[in-house]
């Protein structure tokens, strides 16, 4: 039986930039940490707490995605 951890689980590729040591690229949609701590996809606006990149989507997910839309 597990038992609930008190972080969630993260992933090691996925790293968020602090905008004063890495500006933001402008005018791109990234992942975005809101004012209120909740991560979103968006471009970087002011107020905005700390920004990534968006990450790759499998080739194999982008297959079946397509596949089961045809359907």
């Amino acid at each position: 039986m597990t038992t609930p951890s008190d972080k969630p689980p993260t992933a090691q590729v996925t790293e968020l930039f602090d905008p004063e040591i890495h500006p933001p690229p402008a005018g791109e949609t990234l992942l975005v940490i809101n004012p209120g701590g909740v991560l979103t996809k968006s471009t970087w606006y002011d107020g905005a707490m700390a920004w990534g990149y968006l990450p790759r989507i499998p080739q194999s997910v982008k297959l079946r995605h397509s596949q089961k839309r045809k359907s």
